[in-house]
């Protein structure tokens, strides 16, 4: 039994996918361990050294070699230290809150503007050369065209400042309403959500869309494609063909995606006074605040580098030749 066991192991490290995703896994730790090492680097050019107390604070009197032993120590254990701004609260629990505000834009933004605009981009190459896809596709390069935060200029000023149907405030609520689970707080709550959430949808729906159609007219005019079609497949069939192969290039731009989108959130944040970890990031830096900003750079590497790393490793699910490949 050890011995099957131990055989099943073997056959399973030894193959090709599992060779793939450790040494994505190796690549990304050697990742992580230079932007950390670039986080403790950088706010040591930033500080003054006039300031004794920062000076101290940082332990920059010590030699450079302790500082980095004692800074990756208190990495391990989540040890942040405290905040100059909001001291004696710690830094890791101030950027709790405002970290889950930004995450509930981000996810939600990234997998539905994906899902939704390939769905529509595929649709919108099926129905080429007719008058419905020439509108959508107009539609769509406005999207993809509009800059983010001239859209969430538009939106504050047409939509909370002019009509009032979506609201902004810094705490994310009403100063009236309270905090629980009351129906009152989850509408006040969406109203403020919304515009953050529509300015990041739109702009990322339209690259996704403008994208897929592309992809789409170019997989359905393959050699492949014109094949089976004169074999008598069906036209679903067809389709269902040409999506797969076409979305895979989108899947590899994911990465790219995640990382223009964390950047787009901190300024919309900072536009329509979403009080996500954007909004507190600002603060920091006009407060001179280190440990915050060394802090929510930290977060920032650590998101896009894990948010890389499970693409990368999804991409071998979707992709047969990662599997199977035997190199």
């Amino acid at each position: 039994m050890m011995i099957k066991a131990s055989s099943k192991l073997k056959e399973a490290f030894n193959h090709s996918y599992t060779r793939f995703v450790l040494k994505k896994a190796f690549f990304y730790l050697i990742a992580t361990f230079i932007a950390l090492t670039f986080v403790f680097i950088i706010p040591r050019f930033m500080v003054e050294t006039r300031s004794g107390f920062v000076y101290y604070f940082l332990g920059l009197d010590r030699p450079l070699e302790e500082q980095y032993l004692v800074f990756l120590n208190n990495l391990i254990h989540l040890n942040l230290g405290p905040s100059f701004t909001y001291y004696p609260s710690t830094v890791v629990e101030i950027m709790f809150f405002p970290l889950l505000y930004s995450l509930i834009l981000v996810v939600p933004v990234l997998f539905l503007s994906f899902f939704i605009g390939n769905w529509v981009g595929s649709k919108a190459a099926y129905i080429r050369n007719s008058r419905l896809s020439d509108i959508i596709y107009f539609i769509l390069l406005c999207c993809r065209a509009a800059p983010f935060y001239w859209l969430g200029i538009i939106i504050f000023v047409y939509f909370v400042t002019g009509s009032n149907i979506f609201l902004a405030h810094p705490g994310g609520i009403s100063p009236e309403v309270s905090r629980g689970f009351t129906w009152e707080f989850f509408f006040d709550t969406f109203r403020h959500y919304a515009p953050a959430f529509l300015t990041l949808l739109i702009v990322n729906l339209g690259f996704w869309a403008v994208r897929m159609r592309a992809l789409t007219l170019s997989e359905m005019e393959s050699n492949y494609i014109h094949f089976v079609e004169h074999l008598g497949f069906r036209d679903s069939m067809l389709r269902k063909y040409t999506q797969r192969n076409a979305i895979l290039p989108q899947f590899t731009m994911l990465n790219l995606r995640l990382n223009e989108l964390i950047g787009e959130t901190l300024i919309v944040e900072n536009i329509l006074l979403w009080p996500g970890i954007g909004t507190l990031y600002m603060e920091s830096i006009m407060g001179r605040d280190y440990p915050l900003i060394m802090g929510i750079t930290m977060i920032f590497l650590l998101i896009a580098i894990v948010g890389n790393f499970i693409v990368d490793i999804t991409y071998g699910f979707l992709d047969p030749r990662i599997r199977t490949r035997t190199s």
